[in-house]
């Protein structure tokens, strides 16, 4: 009986003991809710200052997607060719290439050809197991050294305004964003412009879609020779060269190759050497009617 005695002498000295750890943590979880309640509205007002810092970020990159990189306000021309540019004494591009002025700075590519489209061309391929061969924008080469692979990157661009007037470039560098500005700015530098007409014996339709007769062009040993086709027939041409051609303004065209056109970089560099070529020949007045040969863009302005 008297163990009966301690037993119930001890349960309410425990339970007495318990009630004031409950009251003190509920104390502290009224506290820490307090204090989250305080702290809600200084992080309400910092995800709103976020937010408002976000949509500025996006209407500035938005604005810098509109005015692109140029700004001819901006530019400080080096060259006697870009001061008289800039300053409106020349106001075609047509000009500058019948003279056979050379072009020193892109920026006046950009100024008097506004509009220009760019594209890098697949001249490289990836490395790898599994994604080995694939075709890639940049083509990679390493050297070994004591000190390890020292890869290198160099790519192909082309510019164009799709109305008569084009431009191709290589360029190459250790990272793969300065080979891509060098590509761009020589492609600027090589702008030339081109021949169009209706030279296939049957179409007649009397608009410049193809070129005005057939030639061709040479590097290496690929040969690549572009003959006119018809209204409606596209471009009959290798992926790459059919870039090349929508640049140029070229809607409808055949062509063949020859030699090794594995080699990527001459089959491109042979498309544009034919290219040239349209304004190589001489045609008199009577040929130029019949054929509806345009000579570069009539839309380029200031």
């Amino acid at each position: 009986m008297a163990k009966k005695k301690q037993t119930s002498v001890e349960e309410p000295a425990e339970e007495k003991k318990e009630e004031p750890k409950i009251e003190a943590a509920a104390e502290k979880n009224e506290a820490a809710n307090e204090e989250e309640v305080t702290l809600e509205k200084p992080n309400e007002s910092l995800a709103a200052e976020l937010g408002e810092v976000k949509e500025l970020e996006e209407v500035i990159v938005e604005e810098v997607k509109k005015k692109g990189a140029f700004e001819k306000a901006a530019w400080k021309p080096k060259t006697s060719l870009g001061k008289k540019v800039k300053s409106g004494e020349i106001t075609d591009m047509s000009y500058i290439l019948d003279q056979r002025i050379k072009i020193l700075e892109p920026e006046i590519v950009e100024t008097l050809l506004p509009g220009m489209q760019t594209d890098l061309l697949m001249v490289g391929q990836s490395k790898g197991k599994f994604g080995g061969g694939q075709k890639r924008i940049f083509k990679q080469t390493q050297k070994k050294t004591q000190e390890g692979n020292k890869p290198k990157f160099a790519t192909f661009a082309v510019v164009g305004n799709e109305d008569g007037f084009v431009g191709v470039g290589y360029g190459k560098s250790k990272e793969t964003v300065p080979a891509r500005e060098k590509a761009i700015r020589q492609s600027k530098l090589n702008i030339i412009k081109i021949r169009r007409g209706c030279g296939d014996w049957g179409c007649g339709c009397g608009e410049p879609h193809t070129i005005p007769f057939k030639v061709t062009g040479k590097c290496g040993s690929v040969e690549v020779t572009l003959i006119p086709a018809p209204k409606g027939a596209g471009l009959k041409a290798e992926k790459e060269i059919q870039k090349i051609l929508k640049m140029a303004g070229i809607r409808d065209i055949w062509s063949r190759s020859e030699g090794q056109t594995r080699s990527k970089l001459n089959v491109l560099y042979a498309c544009f050497e034919a290219l040239k070529k349209l304004m190589q020949f001489k045609l008199d007045n009577k040929t130029a009617e019949s054929l509806k040969v345009v000579e570069g863009s009539s839309k380029a302005k200031v």
